[in-house]
């Protein structure tokens, strides 16, 4: 799931956006407009669209705040 990609990023996992963006586009549709946003978008962009995914799969919205402090590209 993105959220475990997400999650293992914030337990310390090494991150690479190369790999997420990979990982991203494995869920296909669900994963859309987070690999768009990785494709054609800002920093700023892939924040939002990452926040939008917490927000349409009720997960816990304290994660948005690790997510918004974040640079997801580099």
């Amino acid at each position: 799931m993105i959220i475990d990609l997400i999650l293992d990023r914030k337990d310390g996992l090494k991150y690479s956006p190369s790999k997420f963006y990979r990982d991203i586009c494995n869920y296909g549709a669900i994963g859309f407009e987070i690999s768009n946003a990785l494709d054609n978008g800002t920093n700023d962009d892939i924040k939002k669209s990452l926040c939008n995914y917490i927000d349409k799969n009720d997960y816990n919205p304290d994660i948005k705040n690790y997510i918004n402090s974040q640079t997801w590209l580099e």
